[in-house]
């Protein structure tokens, strides 16, 4: 009994400890998503929303004398997305996503990294490589992949009609084609 008292207050007594790691953890995820401009990664939908109201707008015929409504809904929208998208609204979401990928240790490695001056130009132009990667990519999936993957599909349905129509021809069941073939042992009733 004196030996379970022991391990229970030993338990208790690492209780403090574990959630002292866990806020430390959690501090140095945040100090990381703020040192990597997590909250301005939003940003270029801000700028997206703004360009595709006043898109609309002019689409309506809106003009000059109207343009206070124009303004008065931009408003509305920056609000709507501040509650959605501002740091503070998915700071947490954010770390938790962090949290199980990065140790401290790693997240202050990362941090260092981010304030030399090798990661600090890489902040910099992240965004932009960033895009200029998916365009890359967009661009080989629009103009090769996908013609290619649409030849690879005719000629993939061009051999199963072959097929069937062999079968057919023959008079076999298809394979797999949704028919159930029943042996003498296996038939119903």
């Amino acid at each position: 009994m004196p030996l379970l008292i022991a391990l229970l207050l030993c338990c208790l007594m690492l209780v403090p400890v574990a959630h002292a790691d866990e806020a430390s953890h959690r501090a140095a995820a945040e100090r990381f998503l703020k040192l990597a401009n997590a909250e301005g990664m939003t940003a270029p939908v801000y700028t997206q929303t703004e360009q595709l109201m006043t898109a609309r707008f002019a689409q309506m015929g809106g003009s000059l004398q109207y343009e206070s409504i124009l303004r008065n809904y931009r408003q509305r929208a920056r609000a709507m997305l501040d509650e959605q998208l501002s740091w503070p609204a998915i700071r947490d979401e954010l770390v938790a996503l962090y949290l199980p990928v990065f140790t401290e240790q790693e997240f202050d490695e990362l941090a260092a990294f981010y304030r030399s001056p090798a990661g600090t130009k890489l902040l910099e132009h992240l965004p932009e490589l960033t895009r200029n990667s998916m365009a890359i990519t967009r661009h080989r999936v629009e103009q090769i992949i996908a013609p290619q993957l649409e030849q690879l599909v005719d000629e993939m349905e061009s051999e199963v009609e072959k097929q069937q129509a062999d079968r057919a021809g023959r008079n076999e069941p298809s394979a797999g084609g949704g028919e159930l073939v029943w042996s003498r042992e296996a038939r119903p009733g």
